[in-house]
């Protein structure tokens, strides 16, 4: 399956506004390899819908946001061999506030 075809893991469907009760992704590496879209910097991942794997593109960063809090936790597990193909990992994800007042996605990579 081409990744034109594969859907992408919205960020808007998640809606937790809390650091201790974040909503929960369960994921499953494909490609540790990031690629560019028109609009983000994304990798390749299967995600747990339903208690069945579907395959998913995870955006890790858009490119019109200074967010970069995901690929940089997702370069950094890569980099450190900590994370590879067929591993499972979890993203813990809640909408809080920036320095500047503004909302934010967080987000917690846990292998």
């Amino acid at each position: 399956m081409s990744t034109d075809e594969i859907p992408y893991v919205k960020w808007g469907e998640y809606s937790s506004r809390s650091p201790d009760k974040p909503d929960i992704l369960e994921c499953r590496v494909i490609k540790t390899e990031t690629f560019e879209s028109d609009l983000t910097t994304n990798v390749h991942v299967q995600q747990k819908i339903h208690d069945s794997w579907e395959d998913r593109i995870l955006p890790l960063k858009s490119h019109e946001s200074d967010n970069s809090s995901l690929l940089k936790s997702w370069n950094e597990l890569v980099k450190k061999k900590k994370i590879a193909s067929g591993m499972e990992f979890k993203i813990g994800t809640y909408l809080g506030l920036s320095k500047n007042n503004r909302p934010i996605r967080r987000f917690e990579l846990v292998i």
